[in-house]
């Protein structure tokens, strides 16, 4: 997922890049000002970079209704792995804490650290919200089969379900 948002990234920045030099050659050739064109472009690219990183606020809006949804997480140990694997927060001493310590301990992480915050995607929370019922289908299947449930692999085949729509 990574790879794709900075092959589009590097995509538009070529376009971009592209459409400045354009300019600067119209300009050069017309009384017409394109520089209006050019900062326009500007503002337009500080904005796209601003909607593709979430904001912290934007995380702290997601996370207690995702964190909250006990039949996605049904227990504490549940809580704390997704929290690891894909909040990259470890809760110590999980088992002796109750599940909304455990998730003020997760906003609390998030709200203070802009690293943390930084490498959540807004995107894959999203798709974890709007695929409750899928991922809750595919726990149901690896606990029947006496394996280990994996956030990696629950989200991996949520992207993959999207692509193929």
């Amino acid at each position: 997922m990574k790879q794709e948002r900075n092959k589009s990234k590097k995509d538009f920045n070529k376009a971009v890049s592209f459409i400045e030099d354009l300019c600067w050659l119209l300009d050069s050739q017309k009384n017409t000002n394109y520089s209006e064109v050019l900062k326009t472009i500007s503002d337009l690219k500080e904005q796209s970079v601003k909607a593709i990183e979430p904001s912290t606020d934007d995380l702290i809006g997601i996370l207690p209704q995702l964190l909250t949804d006990k039949a996605l997480f049904t227990t504490n140990k549940s809580l704390a792995q997704f929290s690891d694997e894909i909040l990259g927060i470890e809760i110590l001493n999980w088992h002796k804490r109750s599940r909304y310590e455990m998730i003020g301990v997760i906003i609390c992480k998030v709200q203070e650290s802009p690293t943390i915050a930084t490498g959540i995607s807004k995107y894959v929370l999203t798709n974890i919200m709007l695929n409750k019922e899928q991922i809750r289908e595919y726990q149901k299947e690896i606990e029947k089969s006496n394996n280990q449930f994996l956030w990696n692999e629950a989200i991996h085949k949520i992207v993959e379900m999207e692509k193929n729509e």
